[in-house]
């Protein structure tokens, strides 16, 4: 009996791509950074986008504003009739000494980090609750699951909260009968875009953040670089897929192996 046919060696199949249609994704903190370069990944993949961020004026979306949230949501209900994923991408990082740190920077980084997590969450949450559907996205840090090295306790504390709600929240929809919607968190490491090359306070003075990288995180860090924004969204398309619908409660790290766990 002969062999089947073999497929060339030059004819290797196509990468696999995460299916997001037909899915309406809203966004926050889509104006830049990691928020920007998730946008632009779903906007590939063929979703239905509407997007939000603080310096936008077409579509305000600023996350210490519940009515903001709300009105983001229904957006994309009113525009595409559904509403399928939210991704939370909008934070600050309002670096500095804890004794020193004026009690309203603290709050400020809690606000927009934390509770407007929580603020888009509750907004676009009814509307997959009464589709029984939904992916939630949220963005943590690694610094959300360990502490920093000094300079980052606001932005660490809101990170770990995120998590925390995160984690929360996927108990609590599972236990209340909605296990097709999931939330998951991502975790990134020093990324090369937004907060993550900008200047920031250290013991050294204000430093940019990839050389903060170069100096205290690339020996630790297996891969020895920095993460590219892109990185971030590709792993947001693959948690937003019918390929992740058994992963909730999770908090994945996308930071060269600098956190193992």
């Amino acid at each position: 009996m002969p062999c089947a046919p073999r497929t060339p060696v030059s004819a290797p199949c196509p990468p696999a791509s995460p299916d997001v249609r037909p899915r309406t994704v809203v966004i926050t903190g889509a104006g830049g950074g990691i928020g920007r370069a998730i946008a632009l990944a779903f906007a590939r993949a063929g979703a239905d986008l509407v997007l939000g961020d603080a310096r936008v004026e077409a579509l305000r979306g600023d996350v210490t504003r519940s009515e903001d949230m709300t009105a983001l949501a229904a957006r994309g209900v009113e525009a595409f009739g559904q509403l399928d994923v939210l991704i939370t991408c909008a934070g600050i990082d309002g670096s500095g000494l804890f004794a020193e740190q004026d009690e309203s920077a603290w709050t400020r980084v809690i606000d927009v980090n934390l509770c407007g997590t929580y603020r888009a969450i509750r907004a676009a949450l009814p509307t997959m609750m009464a589709r029984r559907q939904g992916r939630i996205i949220t963005i943590s840090s690694i610094f959300g699951r360990m502490g920093g090295y000094g300079y980052v306790t606001a932005y660490a504390a809101s990170k770990h909260g995120v998590i925390g709600l995160t984690r929360a929240l996927a108990a609590e929809l599972g236990s209340q009968g909605y296990p097709t919607i999931t939330i998951n968190a991502i975790c990134p490491g020093y990324v090369r875009a937004g907060m993550g090359i900008r200047t920031q306070s250290t013991k050294a003075g204000p430093t940019s953040g990839a050389e903060i990288f170069e100096r205290y995180y690339r020996r630790q860090t297996p891969l020895r670089r920095m993460i590219e924004a892109e990185e971030i969204a590709e792993a947001a398309l693959f948690l937003a897929s019918d390929g992740a619908a058994a992963i909730t409660g999770q908090a994945l790290n996308v930071d060269g192996g600098f956190v193992m766990s």
